[in-house]
């Protein structure tokens, strides 16, 4: 499966600009500036590299928190999103388009690096948190957010109680919500897919010298209450290492 291919999922990136929309419109924009800004302490002008930006919700966030925010994605769609969204916010980060696996950027280059729902389609994410420790500054930090989120097509159990929530749901909500659609070909193509986390996280990142500190569960701060009913399998995880 190439690039491209691996990119069909996320169509022209519409469905994830209105969810983007409604968060910067809503209560989770401070809720997330708060979860990151501990671990910034009030530095300001930090150079920061936001991940698979998608829409550019953490690029505008922390652009507004006076950060100098450089924001990548290998999607078209997703960066002229992004960008649109931060023009209307008033605020500036740089969009470039750039693979996650194969990274343009120079030793030491970032004191921050955010990535959200992102580690999980990884291809090579042993290379990629490599490189992520490469082009961090003596003492910076990476910032990982994501969850198990296809975990329950590997494990059956998980699985039924997956589509348990979805129905209770649609009886709270009155609305038909599908946590996510089986893609085998794709899930076989990102291994984190299938692999437990953040505990395999923790491992490789400690191979390679990062002190790691995790928070589980941090979805309990920053999701609205149906996201907590529907996605509670895969709770939202916080994995902060830094470079020693």
């Amino acid at each position: 499966m190439n690039r491209d291919e691996r990119q069909k999922p996320w169509g022209d990136g519409e469905d994830y600009n209105r969810y983007i929309v409604s968060e910067l419109s809503s209560f989770r924009k401070d809720a997330w500036k708060r979860q990151i800004g501990e671990h910034l302490e009030g530095r300001k002008g930090l150079k920061i590299l936001d991940a698979g930006t998608g829409p550019g919700f953490f690029a505008c966030i922390l652009s507004e928190e006076g950060q100098q925010v450089t924001a990548i994605d290998y999607s078209d769609a997703m960066i002229a999103c992004a960008r649109n969204n931060a023009k209307k916010l008033g605020v500036s980060a740089q969009f470039k388009k750039m693979d996650l696996n194969w990274l343009d950027f120079q030793d030491e280059e970032f004191d921050v690096i955010v990535t959200r729902n992102v580690t999980w389609t990884l291809e090579y994410p042993e290379q990629v948190y490599r490189e992520w420790k490469r082009i961090l500054k003596k003492n910076g930090l990476l910032l990982i957010y994501d969850a198990n989120w296809h975990l329950h097509f590997f494990d059956e159990n998980r699985l039924k109680r997956v589509r348990e929530r979805e129905e209770r749901y649609f009886r709270r909500y009155g609305q038909k919500e599908i946590v996510a659609v089986k893609n085998m070909e794709f899930f076989a193509a990102a291994p984190l897919t299938s692999t437990l986390r953040p505990e395999w996280d923790r491992e490789i990142l400690e191979k390679y010298d990062m002190d790691v500190r995790i928070q589980d569960n941090i979805g309990e701060n920053i999701y609205e209450e149906w996201e907590k009913d529907l996605y509670g399998e895969s709770p939202l995880f916080e994995i902060c290492a830094k470079k020693l």
